[in-house]
């Protein structure tokens, strides 16, 4: 493994409010042609262009994963840019974890130095994690208890919805999702068991290695721990075997729940992998 690729990355748990925006930008680039994402939205305009209801789901979601789970951001786009430099593209892409949202995109976006590339995203976060950790983990703290209240009331008061998604087909999805965690769970303690959700890279950052020095934090933040994924693209599988990961299931989706409807569905596969961890961790 050559040095560049070895460099190593910080992140830092968001727990202000301020630094969502930031976040959901680098999230709605990276996820905006993902295949899954594409399934859900199949005529609703690309997350990168996200209209006002949207964009205010997603706001709601980093909110509801910083209550239930953790989320980590490194520096902006112009620390990473100078931290991991340009290089030749890679034939694998590195590609990133996860449902209800997952992996980047097989070809960049086009971002013009002219109208932003690196310039004009410089605020949006270089990468960002979503993790979930094991059950009973997560302490309450003034500031959680706060965001629980808060959530609660802006659920009733003012609630989020995307409206470009297919409601039929994230029931689907979340179903065959319990599903898998029943599975891994038979296999290893739900007391130790991680969900990787989203390792997203900002598309003005990838192919720089940036995405295998996130995974490997994440990696060492759990502690060497069970954690699983889901894969969105086949190509990738290698990515994420290159870090100890195992795929564990197949899952193919439909919008019916069992097979192609008579509307076009041609339906969603992606691949649930697991890391084992160390045992006696």
């Amino acid at each position: 493994m050559s040095a560049k690729s070895m460099v190593k990355v910080d992140l830092f748990p968001v727990h202000k409010e301020s630094s969502i925006p930031a976040i959901a930008r680098t999230v709605n680039h990276a996820f905006s042609s993902d295949p899954l994402i594409r399934w859900l939205r199949p005529n609703a305009t690309p997350w990168a262009q996200q209209d006002t209801s949207s964009g205010s789901w997603q706001y709601r979601r980093i909110q509801r994963i910083m209550f239930e789970g953790e989320v980590f951001r490194s520096g902006d786009v112009r620390q990473m840019a100078d931290k991991f430099p340009q290089r030749a593209r890679s034939k694998v892409s590195t590609c990133t974890p996860t449902a209800p949202v997952t992996a980047l995109p097989e070809k960049e976006p086009k971002i013009s130095m002219e109208d932003g590339g690196i310039n004009s995203s410089r605020q949006d976060a270089g990468a960002v994690v979503f993790l979930f950790p094991p059950p009973g983990r997560a302490s309450w703290s003034l500031p959680r208890i706060w965001l629980a209240c808060k959530l609660w009331f802006l659920d009733r008061l003012a609630p989020a919805h995307d409206s470009g998604v297919r409601e039929k087909r994230v029931q689907v999805l979340m179903e065959k999702h319990d599903e898998s965690v029943k599975l891994l769970e038979a296999t290893f303690p739900k007391q130790k068991l991680w969900y990787l959700e989203v390792i997203a890279v900002h598309p003005s950052l990838q192919s720089r290695g940036l995405g295998g020095g996130v995974m490997r934090w994440a990696l060492e933040h759990m502690q060497n721990e069970p954690v699983y994924l889901e894969c969105t693209r086949e190509e990738n599988i290698g990515f994420y075997e290159s870090f100890g990961f195992e795929v564990a299931e197949v899952v193919e989706m439909f919008e019916d729940g069992s097979h192609r409807d008579g509307e076009g569905d041609q339906g969603f596969k992606h691949w649930v992998m697991v890391h084992p961890g160390k045992k006696g961790s």
